[in-house]
């Protein structure tokens, strides 16, 4: 991973706020006990947003199914907070503070209420409603966080953003299996309580000791309009937009593909475990290799294909002569952990400058052109993360599991395709 951004009113940023200019370090001994902190609560807040956002994939759906709720409609719960993140990430794409984000760490508490709530339609619009207003603040908390990681670290900005990544993934391979956990210790309630009481802990410490940040170009630079312009970008939405459906398509769905197994809800946190503990254990290997050898290309053609097997093999695809068991599932998640790894970091490369050069398109050093980058991203993978389980749901639905893997196979294949297809 590196964003290579060559600025030109950073040290100025950094006198004004107590960070110190070592552009092009690439380590962390020069970093001041001011960056330190900062580094410190970008991870640990990227670390409790992930849990919090994929803790209820263990348990949810089959309350929602106890609740009267279809597949497509978990799907669509989960599936909406995403929409919202696609639309408000790039509204939210020039610098906005961290305390935009608090919401969602309150309202992660309302989630406690549902299962009190009447089966059917109250239910089903009321968990709308919480994961919509949890979106919201989602979306200022994620794009604000990448801002302030671009602006402040612009020599160690690889490793920073690496340890974001790193943590954010954490997260989201172990909020299942803590939900489930908690879930099973205390019930539908325990989750959101303590998770939410963690999440504002976390507000305060964010709030006490990050503090503000003063942006000496708003204004000046050009939007994400312009950004959208630039030919490369779409190849790596595109690629975004496959690796989240891939990602996010299983968290509605398989609880349920699972359920012929009798698991428990934590042995089920820990099939999500497979997925996205082998990820965040090799992403950092894929954005060395990439960093050292200059492969995009290559690693990103790797992750497609790799995500078409896997694909076939967890469902398992009806055109393989295979029968469904629990342990080809979970080599099928390990493969996707893999998988992914290498189709997501290489966008981060590309949408850090690797490829081109925003200054040669009119762009500055400011929290506005790094807020459009993380806008842009952010907005991509939301779009495919609401994409996999609101289509994958209604899919599973219509077609069934096998099927439905099969299609977001032939997805990757497409991509893969383009991608070798594109010029250099």
């Amino acid at each position: 991973l590196s964003f290579r951004i060559h600025c030109r009113h950073t040290s100025q940023c950094h006198e004004e706020t107590g960070f110190s200019s070592h552009k092009g370090s690439g380590s962390f001994s020069s970093l001041s006990s001011k960056e330190w902190i900062t580094m410190v609560m970008l991870a640990l807040a990227n670390l409790c947003s992930t849990v919090a956002f994929s803790c209820i994939a263990p348990f949810y759906p089959d309350e929602a199914k106890k609740k009267g709720m279809t597949e497509s409609q978990t799907g669509i719960v989960f599936g909406v907070f995403e929409l919202v993140m696609f639309v408000m990430a790039p509204i939210f794409g020039k610098y906005v503070c961290l305390i935009l984000a608090n919401s969602r760490r309150l309202l992660l508490f309302l989630f406690r209420f549902l299962n009190y709530l009447p089966s059917g339609s109250i239910f089903f619009l009321a968990s709308l409603l919480i994961r919509i207003l949890e979106a919201i603040g989602d979306a200022a908390f994620v794009t604000s966080s990448f801002a302030i990681s671009a602006k402040c670290f612009p020599g160690n900005i690889a490793v920073v953003v690496g340890v974001m990544e790193t943590f954010a993934g954490l997260g989201y391979t172990a909020g299942p299996l803590i939900g489930g956990f908690l879930y099973e210790f205390g019930g539908f309630q325990v989750p959101f309580l303590v998770l939410g009481a963690i999440l504002i802990l976390a507000t305060a410490l964010g709030w006490w000791l990050i503090g503000n940040f003063k942006d000496d170009n708003i204004g000046t630079s050009k939007g994400m309009i312009a950004m959208l312009r630039i030919p490369v970008i779409w190849i790596m939405v595109y690629a975004i937009v496959v690796c989240a459906i891939s990602l996010s398509f299983l968290d509605p769905t398989l609880s349920a593909h699972l359920q012929s197994f009798n698991l428990t809800p934590t042995m089920i946190g820990l099939m999500f475990l497979l997925c996205g503990g082998i990820y965040t254990l090799t992403a950092p290997l894929w954005g060395f290799l990439i960093d050292k050898y200059h492969c995009t290309t290559a690693v990103m053609v790797f992750g497609s294909s790799a995500t078409v097997i896997s694909m076939a093999m967890i469902g398992p695809s009806p055109f393989l002569p295979l029968s469904k068991n629990l342990v080809l599932i979970g080599i099928s998640l390990a493969v996707l952990g893999v998988a992914a790894g290498a189709l997501y970091i290489p966008t981060f490369q590309t949408f850090g400058f690797d490829l081109f050069d925003l200054k040669d398109h009119g762009y500055d050093d400011s929290f506005r052109t790094y807020g459009c980058v993380s806008g842009v991203f952010q907005s991509a993978f939301a779009l495919g993360g609401f994409m996999g389980p609101t289509v994958g749901g209604f899919m599973v639905e219509k077609i069934g599991f096998a099927w439905t893997t099969t299609v977001i196979g032939a997805i990757h294949i497409m991509f893969v395709m383009v991608k070798c297809a594109a010029p250099r």
